[in-house]
Protein backbone atom coordinates (compact mmCIF):
# COMPACT_ATOMS: atom_id res chain seq x y z
CA UNK A 1 0.00 0.00 0.00
CA UNK A 2 3.09 2.13 0.57
CA UNK A 3 3.84 2.39 -3.48
CA UNK A 4 0.07 2.98 -3.58
CA UNK A 5 0.15 6.20 -1.95
CA UNK A 6 1.36 8.54 -4.57
CA UNK A 7 -0.15 7.55 -7.23
CA UNK A 8 -3.59 8.41 -5.15
CA UNK A 9 -2.17 11.88 -4.11
CA UNK A 10 -1.40 12.40 -7.39
CA UNK A 11 -4.95 11.48 -8.44
CA UNK A 12 -6.52 13.83 -5.90
CA UNK A 13 -4.34 16.36 -6.74
CA UNK A 14 -5.20 16.38 -10.09
CA UNK A 15 -8.73 15.80 -9.20
CA UNK A 16 -9.18 19.22 -7.38
CA UNK A 17 -7.39 21.00 -10.36
CA UNK A 18 -9.46 19.17 -12.84
CA UNK A 19 -13.04 20.65 -10.50
CA UNK A 20 -11.23 23.69 -9.95
CA UNK A 21 -10.51 24.05 -13.72
CA UNK A 22 -14.25 23.25 -14.56
CA UNK A 23 -15.92 25.35 -12.16
CA UNK A 24 -13.98 28.09 -12.84
CA UNK A 25 -14.69 27.83 -16.68
CA UNK A 26 -17.96 27.59 -15.64
CA UNK A 27 -18.84 24.02 -17.47
CA UNK A 28 -19.27 21.32 -14.45
CA UNK A 29 -21.37 18.89 -16.42
CA UNK A 30 -21.18 15.36 -15.47
CA UNK A 31 -20.06 14.75 -19.38
CA UNK A 32 -17.47 17.75 -18.89
CA UNK A 33 -16.04 15.91 -16.30
CA UNK A 34 -15.43 12.51 -17.45
CA UNK A 35 -13.81 14.26 -20.80
CA UNK A 36 -11.72 15.86 -18.92
CA UNK A 37 -10.51 13.54 -16.74
CA UNK A 38 -10.24 11.37 -19.79
CA UNK A 39 -7.52 13.62 -21.56
CA UNK A 40 -5.50 13.79 -18.48
CA UNK A 41 -5.60 10.55 -17.89
CA UNK A 42 -4.10 9.94 -21.37
CA UNK A 43 -1.66 12.18 -20.37
CA UNK A 44 -0.46 9.92 -17.77
CA UNK A 45 -0.98 6.46 -19.72
CA UNK A 46 1.21 7.59 -22.88
CA UNK A 47 3.73 8.61 -20.52
CA UNK A 48 3.54 5.66 -18.42
CA UNK A 49 3.30 3.44 -21.90
CA UNK A 50 6.40 4.94 -23.31
CA UNK A 51 8.57 4.09 -20.35
CA UNK A 52 6.68 0.31 -20.27
CA UNK A 53 8.32 -0.07 -23.72
CA UNK A 54 11.14 1.38 -23.19
CA UNK A 55 11.99 -0.27 -20.07
CA UNK A 56 11.12 -3.79 -22.17
CA UNK A 57 14.76 -3.40 -23.84
CA UNK A 58 12.80 -2.72 -27.30
CA UNK A 59 15.44 0.07 -27.78
CA UNK A 60 18.39 -1.18 -26.04
CA UNK A 61 19.72 -2.26 -29.21
CA UNK A 62 18.72 0.52 -31.47
CA UNK A 63 20.55 3.19 -28.84
CA UNK A 64 23.83 0.93 -28.75
CA UNK A 65 23.79 1.20 -32.89
CA UNK A 66 23.33 4.87 -32.51
CA UNK A 67 26.36 5.00 -30.04
CA UNK A 68 28.59 2.82 -31.88
CA UNK A 69 27.95 4.30 -35.48
CA UNK A 70 27.81 8.06 -35.01
CA UNK A 71 30.42 8.99 -31.75
CA UNK A 72 29.71 12.01 -30.95
CA UNK A 73 31.36 11.90 -27.79
CA UNK A 74 34.77 13.35 -26.64
CA UNK A 75 37.67 10.62 -26.15
CA UNK A 76 38.03 11.00 -22.90
CA UNK A 77 34.20 9.67 -22.44
CA UNK A 78 33.54 6.06 -21.50
CA UNK A 79 32.20 3.75 -24.18
CA UNK A 80 29.56 2.49 -21.86
CA UNK A 81 26.39 4.12 -21.82
CA UNK A 82 22.96 3.81 -19.68
CA UNK A 83 20.28 1.79 -21.79
CA UNK A 84 16.98 2.84 -22.20
CA UNK A 85 15.82 -0.25 -20.22
CA UNK A 86 17.17 1.27 -17.31
CA UNK A 87 16.41 4.77 -17.36
CA UNK A 88 12.24 4.71 -16.70
CA UNK A 89 12.15 1.14 -14.90
CA UNK A 90 11.53 2.46 -11.18
CA UNK A 91 8.76 5.07 -12.13
CA UNK A 92 6.97 3.62 -15.00
CA UNK A 93 3.78 1.74 -11.98
CA UNK A 94 3.58 5.71 -10.56
CA UNK A 95 2.48 6.89 -13.92
CA UNK A 96 0.47 3.89 -14.81
CA UNK A 97 -1.41 3.50 -11.43
CA UNK A 98 -1.92 7.31 -11.86
CA UNK A 99 -3.83 7.15 -15.28
CA UNK A 100 -5.65 3.80 -14.12
CA UNK A 101 -7.13 5.75 -11.61
CA UNK A 102 -8.12 8.82 -13.38
CA UNK A 103 -9.73 6.16 -16.53
CA UNK A 104 -11.78 4.57 -13.59
CA UNK A 105 -13.15 7.98 -12.83
CA UNK A 106 -13.88 8.88 -16.01
CA UNK A 107 -15.65 5.81 -16.64
CA UNK A 108 -17.53 5.80 -13.80
CA UNK A 109 -18.64 9.58 -14.69
CA UNK A 110 -19.34 8.44 -18.49
CA UNK A 111 -21.75 5.50 -16.90
CA UNK A 112 -23.82 8.49 -15.14
CA UNK A 113 -24.31 10.54 -17.76
CA UNK A 114 -25.34 7.39 -19.95
CA UNK A 115 -27.89 6.23 -16.94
Amino acid sequence: MKNFKWPLITSAVSSIGIFTYLLIDQSLTIRSVSDTFFIVSLFFLIIGLAMWIMSSGFFDNFQRFMKMHFRFRKKNEPKEFIPFSEIGKAHQLYWLETGGILLIVSIVSLLFYFL
